[in-house]
């Protein structure tokens, strides 16, 4: 029989000890294998929420989950994702490993999502500065009217009053600044392009608007000492007759000049405060050109200003805004000095009669543009006629081209100016009481496309058109029908000799004022012309 190993007993008890240790160890690691199968069946759960981070921590994030803001770590995300994050991205919140509890969970943030949350509207109103610091008034709508924001110094630095700015939900911190464009609506140009010279008689105007604008831009020092000069203008007189070529023409012999007209429809709003507000932001916005250094100087020209400032408590049964314009215009023109010193205000109108009496008062000067006399007429014609060609047959009949120009005026006012009626359905009216500025510049400009016509009807009778696809339209639309072209081109074969000889006659400048002046006659007569009150103009300089 053979002798089984001896164990010794202190070695038995060894094993056993270790056995046990082992043991502990495996049902330690089969708990921790559980608990970690749990943890990953969660983490890879449906994210419990939905909401955008309002702002950026170190290690985690504050997130506005449905109106509530909440603390979040990171959670899951890679460093380049944290690096990515920005205000108003929208995250997932889901369970993630809690770091002080191994077998525990917590919430985060488990993804980004890919969209940002809309951003709520507002308008910077107004800034102002407290001891603590710079606040914006900002207008935000849907019946919360307005809030109060405590401005950081890098919102403050790129914000202005009339900025449209975009609101986080929730806080209104600004993320967004849109530069305003409060003039998109209204017609704005530097150098307008109308010299004094383009503007035929109005010798008494011109003298005005030099005196009361460009005098004191040349002898600042004097006027300074002794007086203001004349920065509110209002003109008036019948429609059509220069008022805002005048206004043109300051702004276009003033250097590095901004010139903004604004019309009634154009300051009008249905929302309750956005006129007055259109108002303030159209004096505000030149004012701010100024100050900068962008423009040098600004001219703000109210056409039809009669629609802006009518006298107040006519229409009681309206919504009150022609009233809050007309106090809003009264309180920028009573202050209107404090604003810069090279901004002028003109005002234009037909009906002066229809203006608030008080709103008349504010102007310092009320200049008078009267209607076309006939002196005036043969000035305003003398610079059309440079700006049409000449029939050839009128320069021969008076000597040469200068004296024809001279012809074709005097002929042309001598017509306009006779002695009769215009009858119309709605009145009478003397033919020289119809003539103003607009109404000779149409009448020539009628003339020039006659003529024009005339050219172009004889170059396709010889050939001269050679563009095909051009010539096989006309063939095709049956053109030559519709201008009855066929007797005008063999009488103009018959009449020239030279394509070029074909230019503006008297026949054509008759012909242009007799198809316009009954209309003119009408627009005249219900304007109102010969029926406008005798009324204090409250003219004073």
């Amino acid at each position: 029989m053979e002798r089984e190993d001896y164990i010794p007993r202190y070695e038995y008890e060894r094993l056993e000890s270790e056995y046990r240790r082992l043991r502990r160890k495996y049902e330690e690691t089969e708990a921790y294998k559980e608990d970690l199968e749990k943890l990953v069946s969660k983490s890879r759960s449906p994210p419990l929420d939905c909401g955008f981070v309002v702002e950026k921590l170190d290690e985690g994030a504050i997130v506005n989950l449905n109106g509530a803001l909440k603390a979040l770590p990171y959670g899951t995300l890679t460093d380049e994702e944290i690096e990515d994050l920005r205000e108003g991205k929208y995250v997932f919140i889901g369970r993630i490993p809690d770091k002080n509890n191994p077998s525990g969970f917590t919430i985060g943030i488990t993804r980004v999502y890919d969209r940002m949350v809309d951003l709520e509207v507002g308008e910077v109103e107004e800034l102002r500065k407290d001891s603590e610091g710079w606040i914006g008034e900002i207008s935000t709508g849907k019946g919360r009217g307005r809030i109060y924001k405590r401005l950081r110094e890098e919102d403050k630095a790129k914000l202005k009053e009339g900025m449209k700015v975009g609101l986080l939900p929730g806080t209104f911190d600004i993320l967004k600044t849109y530069k305003t464009k409060e003039f998109t609506r209204y017609e704005i140009t530097k150098n307008p392009g109308v010299s004094f010279n383009d503007i035929g008689g109005l010798k008494e105007v011109k003298q005005e608007l030099i005196n009361s604008i460009i005098l004191p831009m040349l002898n600042p020092d004097d006027y300074a000492r002794y007086g203001e000069r004349s920065r509110r203008i209002l003109m008036y007189g019948p429609p059509g007759c220069g008022k805002t070529m005048c206004a043109k023409a300051l702004a276009s012999a003033l250097p590095n000049c901004e010139f903004v007209k604004v019309g009634a429809g154009e300051l009008f709003s249905m929302w309750l405060g956005e006129s007055e507000r259109n108002v303030r932001m159209v004096f505000k916005a030149a004012n701010d050109k100024l100050e900068e250094g962008e423009n040098d100087y600004g001219v703000i020209f109210f056409d039809e200003i009669d629609a802006l400032a009518q006298e107040r408590g006519m229409y009681t049964g309206s919504s009150g805004a022609p009233e809050r314009v007309t106090g809003q215009l009264l309180d920028i023109l009573d202050g209107f000095y404090s604003l810069h010193p090279h901004l002028t205000v003109i005002g234009a109108t037909n009906r002066l009669h229809l203006i608030d009496s008080a709103f008349r008062a504010r102007f310092d000067k009320i200049i008078e543009v009267p209607k076309a006399d006939k002196e005036t007429a043969y000035s305003i014609a003398s610079i059309y006629v440079k700006k049409v060609p000449l029939d050839r047959h009128v320069i021969e009949e008076a000597g040469g081209e200068e004296e024809a120009r001279k012809a074709l005026v005097r002929g042309i006012v001598e017509y306009m100016f006779e002695d009769k009626y215009v009858e119309t359905e709605i009145g009478r009216i003397k033919r020289g009481n119809t003539v103003t500025g607009r109404f000779i510049a149409q009448i020539f400009n009628y003339a020039k496309d006659k003529a024009l016509e005339e050219r172009t009807l004889l170059m396709l009778k010889r050939g001269r058109i050679k563009d095909a696809g051009m010539r096989k339209m006309w063939d095709e639309e049956g053109m030559a029908d519709i201008l009855d072209a066929k007797s005008k081109m063999e009488e103009l074969q018959k009449q020239y000799k030279r394509i070029e000889d074909i230019g503006v006659s008297m026949r054509h400048l008759k012909e242009g004022f007799d198809k316009f002046v009954e209309r003119r006659a009408e627009e005249m007569i219900a304007s109102g012309y010969e029926t406008m009150p005798e009324e204090d103009t409250g003219m004073h300089f």
